[in-house]
């Protein structure tokens, strides 16, 4: 039995996804993918920095061990910017016997001075990263402005002369890039030359590392240890204002 012609023009008929539709469900699922990755790369974000944020807390603990045996004195730094220096006198290892396991790479650390750059023959390879993290030079006693412009013995090297230790840093982010990539410490004395003091620190540390990616403003986040062990993600502001109003100084801090 044949069908009508009218039926039959009508399955033949139905109308299909006109371009506009097609290109709606297109931007349609884009935003949803974008949504997805933008997602997963926060996820990712954050959780590199609860790792980095323990990994400060175990240089932390590794420092009060360290405290213990050593009378209250603080470990100190050894390796300048751009240069060898002395890796024995360096955080980096005298903190090792007191730790678990050495902690010196960040897992939001990206740097290029990572891997050596030397070619078969050459006397003279380039310095290397030896470590992501810093100390605060106000805590050093051979890098201290205080002892620079007061001598031997001014620097705030142990316990006993830190008043709010929960509020002086201690240990954070070094630049990934130029001559403090290889250093164990900033010049924080430094940072005070010009207006916008974020843009000369981050010359010498990462002030952005918590952001995963470069971003020179005061409001800039990084990681931070304290000399009492505690840990904070910080915008820079909050770290550091002026000569007079930091968390670096502990002169300044115990006013």
């Amino acid at each position: 039995m044949h069908q009508p012609a009218t039926q039959t023009r009508q399955q033949f008929n139905r109308p299909g996804f006109t371009l506009i539709e097609v290109l709606v469900v297109i931007a349609v699922i884009t935003v949803l993918l974008s949504l997805v990755f933008s997602a997963g790369g926060m996820i990712r974000l954050a959780s590199f920095n609860t790792e980095d944020l323990s990994q400060i807390r175990q240089l932390g603990i590794g420092h009060a061990a360290y405290q213990n045996v050593y009378s209250e004195r603080f470990v100190d730094v050894g390796l300048p910017h751009g240069g060898y220096g002395v890796e024995a006198r360096s955080f980096t290892e005298s903190l090792e016997p007191f730790m678990v396991s050495p902690i010196l790479r960040s897992p939001l650390d990206l740097s290029p001075y990572w891997e050596s750059q030397m070619q078969a023959g050459e006397d003279n390879p380039p310095v290397n990263r030896r470590t992501s993290y810093g100390m605060n030079n106000y805590l050093s006693r051979n890098y201290s402005p205080m002892v620079a412009m007061i001598g031997p013995g001014a620097a705030a090297d142990r316990l006993a002369k830190i008043q709010k230790p929960d509020r002086v840093v201690c240990f954070l982010h070094m630049s990934p890039k130029g001559d403090y990539a290889v250093s164990d410490h900033p010049h924080v004395e430094n940072w005070a030359y010009g207006p916008e003091p974020w843009k000369l620190a981050n010359d010498q540390v990462s002030i952005w590392a918590a952001e995963g990616e470069p971003s020179v403003t005061e409001l800039a986040k990084s990681n931070y240890g304290f000399v009492d062990g505690s840990t904070a993600t910080l915008m820079f502001n909050e770290v550091y204002m002026s000569p007079q109003k930091n968390r670096f100084d502990p002169d300044v801090v115990q006013q």
